[in-house]
């Protein structure tokens, strides 16, 4: 069972998951501390990386959509295993939260990946063109994202996790 002492994944960084004396989640240099004793550990990890992956990708969304001259309509995040983003005619971004446990080039990889949608909604050549003028180096963490995505999965925060 996961409990203190795991090894969280964290921004593509190893988090060893400690108690300390603190009412929320947070990180502290290579430590992701937590509230001692806590109840339903796994639920308050996964709400601080939730809401850790709305930040970033919100962030990266709203750089990358300025740079093409576009708006999105929204962010939802999903616990999705067939695909990390996905970008719907109106201009809704959805993405797996799990992407907050990539190293940020990968996260901010698949937030220009949408929002380059918000201009062609394909996989044509023209559309990899929008992707590389917002990334250059897209192609390193989309291969990043191939070889190691399926191990974002393997963590369950629900069942499993131990108080303490």
């Amino acid at each position: 069972a996961l409990g203190f002492g795991a090894a969280v994944p964290f921004e593509g960084r190893a988090l060893e998951l400690r108690p300390a004396a603190i009412r929320v989640v947070r990180v502290e240099g290579e430590a992701m501390l937590a509230p001692a004793g806590a109840a339903r550990l796994g639920a308050r990890v996964e709400a601080f990386l939730k809401l850790a992956a709305r930040q970033r990708l919100q962030a990266a969304c709203e750089v990358h959509a300025a740079a093409l001259g576009r708006r999105f309509a929204r962010i939802t995040l999903r616990d999705t295993r067939s695909r990390w983003g996905s970008c719907t005619v109106d201009g809704a971004l959805m993405f797996s939260w799990r992407l907050i446990m990539a190293p940020p080039e990968v996260l901010d990889y698949v937030a220009a990946h949408e929002v380059a949608h918000l201009v062609e909604m394909n996989h044509s050549e023209a559309f990899w063109r929008v992707v590389r003028c917002l990334m250059p180096e897209y192609e390193r963490h989309r291969r990043w994202l191939k070889r190691n995505g399926s191990g974002l999965h393997r963590l369950d925060f629900g069942a499993g996790w131990a108080d303490d």
